[in-house]
């Protein structure tokens, strides 16, 4: 490929890697509630991120970063869904439960059997 294609494939990335963050954080801003927050955060800024970072990789890919960029890419897919779900549990554990309206709740028997499980360890002569 000629310069020019590189270099119009590299704006482009970014400028679609730059629109996905930029709804990232709209999201982020206008949206009710943590669950939807990070939603929002969590899908758009993985787009725009790797949107970014492939730009990146092609702009220097007669420096060799085209590899490096994409392990990058691979991290973060790694990284960010154990992330979000580790802040969604949090959330979900410190917010009022009268906050989220959620039409299955598996977290709510998880929690009930994990909390009957410590009582049971607790209170052995009481059984």
């Amino acid at each position: 490929m000629d310069l020019t294609t590189v270099n119009l494939i590299v704006v482009s990335l970014a400028a679609i890697g730059t629109l996905f963050l930029l709804i990232s954080a709209v999201g982020i801003l206008r949206l009710p509630d943590v669950l939807t927050r990070m939603h929002a955060a969590g899908i758009a800024a993985t787009l725009g991120i790797t949107c970014l970072l492939l730009a990146t990789g092609l702009h220097f890919f007669a420096e060799g970063q085209m590899l490096r960029m994409i392990a990058l890419i691979v991290l973060f897919f790694v990284t960010a869904p154990i992330a979000t779900t580790t802040m969604a549990r949090a959330a979900y554990r410190t917010s009022p439960s009268d906050q989220f309206v959620l039409s299955h709740d598996d977290l709510a028997a998880l929690s009930k059997t994990v909390e009957s499980e410590k009582q049971d360890e607790a209170d052995p002569a009481e059984q």
